[in-house]
Parts: structure tokens; C-alpha cells; sequence
């Protein structure tokens, strides 16, 4: 039990230590370590930066074109399917097929019943690989620019604002982050040099 309290108060104090916005309290040994030592933190607003920024709005736009794509294609698949059906609860277009004819119609609708299932199934993965490539890419470009906004600003600690409990306005660097991906997203459209989409 005192083992558990000791352990505590150190993550406490630690967490105390990295938090704390005011001035160090001056200190009365000049020999002591400096871990007194104000800590400058900024914060990123990943989902600011995603909607954002021209990067982000690119890779959104194509996702939501792929999706469509798909989804076009499911409605058609879809329609003829439905069409199908309608033939089935019309008793006098059943009694002017031949046995032959309608159990072909039967085959044909399980089989397009079945084909839709599956690219339902394959479509949801690829829209969830996709996105999940979109959003490692932009983690990495976000990465990145915080890197660079921190050394520009001296900051020694860069926190994703989803692991903060609290932060105050100062801190967010989020526009920051923003305005050297559009620089950067601009730059590397004058050299043809954009970065393919996520999902290639």
C-alpha cells in the first residue's frame, strides 16, 4: 500500500511538472538541477488539421469519390435486382414462363442476390482500408509539420489535443500546422511532386 502511494505521488508530480503553465519557482540552490525548469507545450487539433488543410480536403474529396463509385455501382446492381423481384409478385408474368424459363429466373436472382452480398463486403473493407491509409498518411504529414512548428517555436513537448483532458488556447498550434501543410501541399504541387492518393 505505501509502495502504490509513493508511486502516485511521482506520476503526479510528474504530470504536474509538464502541465504547469506559470513560471518556475526560483530556486534557493544554485547547484540543484534545473527541473524546476518551465516546459513550452503545444497542442494539435488532429481533426482541425484533417478538415482543414488542403492536404486533408484532397484526400477526403478522393474518398468520398471512391465511395461513391461504389456505391453507383451497388444501386445499379440493386435496381436490376428489384426489377427481379417485382417479376416474381406478378402472377401473370410467372404463368407466361415455362418451367424452364422461370427456374432460370430464380438461379439468376439468387445469383445476383449473392454477388451484391459479397461486393457489399468487399467494398466495406476497401473504403475501410482506404480510410485507414488516409488517416496514417496524414498522421505522418501532420508528424512532420509539428516537428518543424516546434523547433521554430522552441517547443520541447507537441501533444495530439485527444490526449489532453484540458489545454488552454495559447497552447494550440493548430493554425500553425495547417498554414505548413498548405505550403508545403502548394510546393509540392508547383514541382509535380504531390503525394498519390492513400488509396493507390
Amino acid at each position: 500500500m505505501k509502495k502504490r502511494f509513493v508511486l502516485a505521488l511521482g506520476i503526479l508530480g510528474c504530470a504536474a511538472l509538464l502541465m504547469s503553465a506559470a513560471p518556475a519557482a526560483p530556486t534557493t540552490n544554485p547547484s540543484a538541477p534545473a527541473a524546476n525548469k518551465q516546459v513550452r507545450i503545444g497542442v494539435v487539433n488532429f481533426k482541425q488539421c484533417v478538415e482543414n488543410s488542403k492536404l486533408g480536403k484532397q484526400e477526403q474529396g478522393n474518398f468520398e469519390s471512391l465511395k461513391k463509385q461504389m456505391e453507383t455501382v451497388l444501386a445499379d446492381k440493386e435496381k436490376t435486382l428489384n426489377d427481379m423481384a417485382e417479376k416474381f409478385n406478378d402472377s401473370d408474368y410467372l404463368d407466361s414462363l415455362s418451367p424452364e424459363a422461370e427456374t432460370e429466373l430464380k438461379r439468376k436472382f439468387r445469383g445476383l442476390n449473392q454477388e451484391i452480398s459479397q461486393q457489399q463486403q468487399q467494398y466495406m473493407q476497401t473504403l475501410q482500408q482506404t480510410n485507414f491509409k488516409v488517416i496514417q498518411k496524414l498522421n505522418e504529414q501532420v508528424t512532420k509539420a509539428a516537428s518543424a512548428v516546434a523547433k521554430q517555436e522552441n517547443l520541447e513537448l507537441v501533444l495530439n489535443e485527444e490526449a489532453s483532458f484540458f489545454y488552454g488556447p495559447t497552447l494550440d498550434i493548430s493554425s500553425k500546422i495547417i498554414a505548413l501543410l498548405d505550403s508545403e501541399f502548394e510546393k509540392d504541387l508547383k514541382e509535380g511532386k504531390q503525394l498519390p492518393a492513400a488509396g493507390n
